[in-house]
């Protein structure tokens, strides 16, 4: 499944309707959540601790007593024999509150961490034998899900959930009960593709305790442990940059020789286009390279003529965008191509003059497997014509070594002829050619034998042969061979083939129909999430582009085009589609923008590994500056500048899975598919189609520069690029791995250098405050602590009061979902009653895709299971008025709508920080401290007196920090 829009998302909420109260702006006292009760740990059970475990009532399944780190007993769950997705189960009974909401938090060991992705265990609570929040991606997950990475080597960590106020209400005590479960493939699209058996141990599970208060803290006597400074990564980055060089180098000669022309995927084909302008490439100012090109753009056109769904499913989100943008890039050496007519398949072989390769490496000819008893080599001392011929020696006696070309080419039926020039000692019958031919399912016909040389001349002699092409033979390659220990050289192939029939369409006309019908499908289906919409965008502008230069009274004018791109980065307010007749829809309003006014990715949310676009970011920019028709875009430039410094505050210290220092991006927080914890991530995420370096590259920008000179220093590069010497994923990792070779490092290798630095990159960091009011979440460090929240943590169907918090320092980190207060005048006719669902709390309907998921997602294998929070009731938050749907056509129950789950003003109070965020525009809020009296403003460093109210402006937000609210 593509990176799409599976996480069309759906609802919850912490506070029940019945409980909720209506606000109004400037009258709005927000009532802190840890003002409830101060009293901390209501209960403690300690997993693998007898006297604990009865008195606690343990029932366990499935699970062993072990000791753990630290010498600290605890608990695994087990995988069942035979291994199903559900594991083994350990349930105690633990105090919780009557009246005031009830948190549960668990201990794990912070250095354990999957061995595979396929071992991505999960733990989830259960009370009274319903499911606490969902399985997957819920504002109430998992209480683990473990990754490949750890979290916090060397010490211990928590993680928080709130309990239904319907589950505690009236009660001093309650069952709790962890399960184990196996892997979840978010993108399966099957039972048997989204659940995976659990097959080994889950991780050590050791204490759980219930309190009252968001923020956990353990007590004296329980030891989390002492985490020690991380060091240095040796710097292996050359000896890396050279094996990725070396795959760059295979690559080029495999898609330029090795690979079928027509079915050629669109990386391979970009890899191809760039390669023509790459010195080191076989490609480099090669035409056979151009027509090769043009033969796929040949293959793409005829499987769309055939099928129009090539347009929708095969490129992507950007339809022809791709074939656009090579266009462009190669426009002005590709117009003797383009002069030609289709073709159905290479119409020549390749290298024939031999002239092409690296030193004595030749390129497009390979051994042919049964017959490779011998060396074959580009040599340029001896030849023809031209520089260079093909010395090919056997290795002995009685030895045979038949050298073919790695291309193949098409032929009709007809007169074959071909022609090569070859030079011997002399010796009877060592020296031949031929050609081997295939049907159209590459199964071998029936060819002519090879000629052999004549004896006894030593000067260069030519071999010569006319014939019929074979019945049924509609491909063919060449081959040339030496037997009995002799050395020969050939040079100077020639092959005349026939045609192959078929109607005659002319390049230009093929591409500008295809450019053309790619551009107006695409304008009536733009995508609203901020990485989609920048996808679908490079393609409409990558086409209209082209079709300015193939076919100029089809095209746009450039600003019109380039609005598309403006709107994916925010630059202009996002109007949707386009209707029939070009006039855009507006379906979230005239003021929706795709991306916030301080550079961050809009979907609801904080997203984290999705939000990382600026790879997306220096394409789009190259695209618009480079080849035919580019120019350069100063407030483009900016914008996207300040789009990919705005990733910098989600980045906080950790370590590496070999113990050295590293940075990681913040995920805690994310709203969409999220590993905990994130990636190794400096200035820029390396995925399949980002590099760590690129972004600095191509804006030249001190603090990016300056953040990746920083990922250098800390050794971190090199581990980066083991992902360019994959095989998953290969020619789109190829492509990345080509630019970030021939174009992006050394153009960041030429920048000077620059002393700054990521802003929470080490502990020892300034302090900051960033706050983002559209997406509604922070960053804060404050001494060596840093704070990350989401303030509306997946609210996908109404304002849920419920936030995500990640709380980090040298030595602690904990992790939670916890309720927050939000303000907005509530609508008793609008209000959304969380479903029984477990997997998900959304449905997936984007008709666009074919992708139409019930609510509530995949049904998990085994018995029925119900929601802790089924029948709560939440309300929707008041959206514009030129909102015409913010389901956007949407009526799968459960299915994502936009603004309906953010509230206007949030108030969060967690370990002592109180934030208090206004996200609306034009109103202003007031907020007063019932608990507090003095705090620090972190902001200013300045104390705020909270005795009194403080105003909160609109798309505002105050931090501050009361050290006795984290004491108590």
């Amino acid at each position: 499944m593509t990176r799409r829009t599976l996480l069309r998302a759906g609802a919850l909420a912490g506070v029940g309707i019945a409980a909720a109260q209506l606000w109004s702006p400037l009258q709005a006292v927000a009532g802190p959540a840890e003002a409830k009760s101060r009293a901390g740990t209501l209960d403690m059970v300690v997993f693998g601790d007898a006297a604990s475990e009865t008195a606690h009532a343990l029932t366990s399944a499935g699970s062993d007593i072990v000791t753990g780190q630290l010498g600290q007993p605890g608990r695994v769950l087990n995988p069942t024999d035979p291994a199903e997705f559900w594991g083994g189960t350990a349930a105690v009974t633990l105090k919780v509150d009557p009246k005031a909401a009830t948190y549960v938090s668990v201990k794990f060991w912070g250095g354990d961490c999957a061995p595979a992705v396929e071992q991505g265990w999960r733990l989830q609570i259960f009370l009274g034998g319903k499911v606490l929040g969902w399985l997957d991606q819920g504002p109430v997950d998992n209480i683990d899900l473990m990754d490949v990475a750890p979290r916090r080597p060397g010490g211990f960590y928590c993680h928080t959930l709130p309990l239904p106020l319907s589950a505690t209400k009236g009660r001093t005590e309650l069952e709790i009960e962890i399960r184990a479960m196996g892997r979840i493939w978010a993108y399966g699209a099957t039972t048997d593709t989204f659940f995976y058996p659990m097959t080994t141990p889950s991780r050590g599970i050791y204490r759980a305790y219930t309190h009252t208060a968001p923020y956990f803290q353990p007590s004296a006597d329980d030891d989390f442990g002492t985490t020690v400074s991380p060091t240095i990564r040796p710097n292996t980055d050359a000896e890396q940059v050279a094996l990725v060089t070396d795959r760059v180098l295979k690559d080029q000669s495999q898609i330029l020789y090795n690979r079928w022309a027509p079915t050629l995927d669109i990386y391979a084909f970009t890899t191809l286009a760039h390669g023509y302008y790459w010195p080191k490439s076989p490609a480099y100012r090669n035409p056979e390279a151009l027509e090769k090109l043009c033969q796929t753009f040949d293959g793409t056109y005829l499987a769309w003529r055939d099928d129009a769904t090539v347009m929708t499913s095969d490129q992507g989100w950007e339809g022809f965008g791709r074939i656009g943008a090579a266009l462009c890039l190669t426009w002005d050496d590709l117009q003797t191509c383009l002069d030609r007519n289709l073709t159905r398949g290479p119409t020549s072989l390749l290298n024939l003059g031999f002239e092409t390769g690296d030193g004595s490496t030749l390129h497009g000819w390979a051994p042919i497997s049964w017959a490779n008893s011998g060396t074959f080599a580009r040599d340029t001392t001896v030849f023809r014509s031209g520089t260079a011929s093909m010395r090919a020696t056997s290795s002995g006696s009685g030895k045979n070594l038949i050298v073919g070309t790695l291309s193949k080419a098409v032929t009709g039926q007809g007169t074959f002829t071909f022609s090569v020039w070859v030079k011997t000692d002399g010796t009877k019958d060592v020296a031949r050619a031929g050609v081997a031919f295939t049907d159209s399912n590459g199964a071998t016909v029936t060819s002519p034998a090879m000629i052999f040389a004549k004896a006894g001349a030593t000067d260069w002699q030519q071999l010569t042969a006319t014939f019929a092409v074979p019945a049924g033979a509609t491909q063919y390659t060449f081959r040339l061979g030496v037997l009995s220990g002799a050395t020969v050289y050939f040079d100077d192939l020639e092959i005349t083939a026939p045609d192959v029939p078929g109607a005659t369409v002319a390049r230009r006309t093929a591409y500008r129909d295809m450019l053309l019908a790619s551009r107006e499908y695409w304008r009536q289906h733009q995508r609203s999430y901020t990485n989609q919409a920048m996808y679908c965008s490079i393609g409409i502008y990558t086409c209209n582009r082209a079709l300015a230069l193939l076919s100029p009274s089809d095209a746009w004018t450039e600003t019109a085009a380039k609005s598309w791109i403006y709107q994916a980065v925010g630059l202009e307010p996002w109007a949707g589609s386009q209707d029939q007749d070009g006039n855009w829809t507006w379906p979230l309003g005239h003021d929706y923008y795709t991306v916030t006014p301080k550079g961050l990715s809009r979907e609801l949310g904080y997203v984290a590994d999705y939000g990382e676009t600026s790879g997306i970011l220096v394409r789009i920019y190259e695209a618009v500056t480079k080849g035919a028709g580019g120019a350069p875009d100063s407030k483009l430039k900016a914008r996207m500048t300040t789009m990919a410094k705005a990733r910098s505050w989600f980045r906080h210290p950790a370590v590496d899975p070999d113990g050295y220092k590293t940075v990681r991006i913040e995920t805690q927080i994310g709203w969409r598919n999220e590993p905990f914890p994130g990636d190794i991530v400096y200035a820029q995420l390396l995925d399949h189609d980002s590099s760590p370096v690129s972004a600095a590259a191509v804006f030249a920008d001190p603090d990016l520069v300056g953040y990746t000179q920083q990922m250098i220093d800390d050794g971190q590069l090199a581990p980066q690029l083991d992902t360019y010497l994959t095989t998953g994923l290969y020619t789109r990792i190829g492509l990345n791995a080509f630019l970030f070779i021939a174009e992006h490092l050394p153009a960041f290798q030429a920048l000077p250098a620059s002393d700054k630095r990521l802003p929470a990159g080490a502990w020892d960091t300034p302090d900051f405050v960033f706050t983002d009011e559209v997406d509604a979440c922070i960053a804060v460090k404050r001494g060596q602590e840093v704070l990350y929240s989401s303030l509306y943590f997946r609210a996908r169907e109404a304002v849920n009061d419920l936030a995500r918090v990640h709380l980090l320092s040298p030595q602690s980190e904990h992790s939670a979902t916890v309720r927050v207060t939000s303000v907005f005048d509530k609508d008793p006719a609008k209000v959304f009653t969380v479903q029984d669902w477990v997997t998900r709390d959304w449905g997936i309907a984007d008709p666009d895709s074919g992708v139409d998921v019930t609510g509530g997602g995949l049904t998990p294998p085994g018995p029925a299971l119900h929601q802790a929070f089924a029948g709560e009731k939440f309300y929707l938050a008041p959206i514009p008025a030129d909102v015409p749907d913010p389901a956007q056509g949407a009526t799968v129950l459960g299915a994502e709508k936009v603004l309906v789950g953010k509230a206007p003003f949030y108030v969060l109070e967690y370990a002592g920080y109180i934030v208090a965020m206004n996200t609306s525009e034009k109103q202003t809020f007031t907020y007063r401290s019932a608990t507090s009296e003095l705090a620090v403003d972190l902001r200013t460093g300045k104390q705020a007196d909270l005795r009194r109210p403080l105003k909160v402006p609109p798309m505002s937000t105050l931090v501050l920090y009361d050290a006795s609210r984290r004491k108590s």
